[in-house]
């Protein structure tokens, strides 16, 4: 008896399934993978630069609809701009860089896999500058990652 409480309170609650950031992560996860194959698909037809570029011309609608649905309101918080616009820009240079690798012709599955390791970077400059810790699972799960894309690569 004592086992199966355990068990069932190592599920999540059926209202997770409800939760708004759930739904927004499976969107996410669809609409990347979706812009993963037409990275690749589009970067073997045009060169890298032009890929970037028709890429943030696919943005602007978006953009425009946000700014519609905000009622043209723009943000005043200087220090959460010069985030936005970095994060623009690193987004910019880092899909160049992933067309230039799907332009390659090389394994679109490997070159997908390798480029979506990034939440390693992001959880070592978490520990390094929001001063986050990690437990010893995470530590092992993050060597894993590392050694799966060098075993996915051979």
């Amino acid at each position: 008896m004592q086992n199966e409480s355990a068990i069932v309170q190592n599920i999540p609650p059926k209202q997770s399934w409800y939760a708004p950031w759930f739904w927004y992560s499976i969107v996410c996860v669809l609409c990347w993978g979706g812009w993963a194959m037409l990275s690749k698909i589009g970067s073997q037809e045009i060169p890298p630069d032009t890929m970037q570029f028709l890429f943030t011309i696919g943005t602007v609608p978006i953009g425009l609809a946000l700014l519609i649905a905000r009622r043209g309101k723009l943000e005043k918080n200087p220090r959460g701009i010069t985030y936005g616009v970095l994060n623009g820009i690193l987004s910019g240079v880092g899909g160049l860089t992933l067309f230039a690798a799907y332009h390659t012709n090389g394994n679109t599955a490997v070159i997908t896999v390798a480029t979506s390791l990034y939440p390693i970077v992001t959880v070592l400059l978490a520990v390094l500058i929001l001063r986050e810790r990690l437990g010893l699972r995470q530590v092992f799960g993050l060597v894993f990652a590392a050694i799966s894309i060098v075993i996915l690569s051979l």
